[in-house]
């Protein structure tokens, strides 16, 4: 009788404790629109975080060629409500291209960009235009990848992006 009654106690104990347990907390949606800092990845590959203290989250990421950033749960909206602008503060080092992807590292980019060389010694600020077939839709990883033929190391540097919404009138 002592056995069953310690039974039923300790497994109750548990139930009770699994229960309270909180369960693992998914990234928090980021709708579009919202600031990025760069340092605000969820995963990357090969590059490299930069104090930086005229950074606008006093930070920044560097990227050679072949390295990649990923930021999970991004909001791109419905299909129809979203357009605008694609705007970063960067500076390059070097030449090469900078691609924003959905979902992989090696899925066709939305946007591609080449990024001005000349140093690194201010931050520029950038825009390309987002029209309605280009912009994605939903919630996805978004991927931002670095490609160059140079062999330079951190040829380019990324301090933060921003997608900006245009809904009315809509970007052709």
């Amino acid at each position: 009788m002592t056995v069953k009654s310690l039974f039923t106690v300790v497994g109750a104990a548990l139930l009770t404790l699994l229960a309270a347990t909180p369960a693992t907390a998914a990234s928090p949606t980021r709708p579009f629109g919202s600031l990025i800092e760069a340092e605000s990845f969820d995963a990357t590959h090969g590059v490299r975080v930069l104090a930086d203290a005229n950074a606008s989250g006093g930070h920044a990421i560097a990227f050679s060629p072949g390295d990649w950033v990923r930021f999970d749960s991004i909001d791109f909206g419905a299909p129809g409500q979203t357009s605008g602008y694609a705007t970063w503060r960067s500076c390059a080092t070097g030449s090469g291209t900078v691609e924003l992807r959905l979902d992989s590292p090696a899925a066709t980019p939305f946007l591609t960009f080449n990024p001005s060389g000349g140093g690194c010694t201010q931050w520029y600020q950038s825009s390309l235009r987002l029209g309605l077939g280009s912009t994605p839709t939903g919630v996805h990883a978004f991927y931002t990848t670095a490609r160059s033929d140079a062999t330079s190391c951190d040829f380019y540097r990324f301090d933060s992006l921003q997608l900006i919404k245009q809904t009315f009138p809509p970007i052709p």
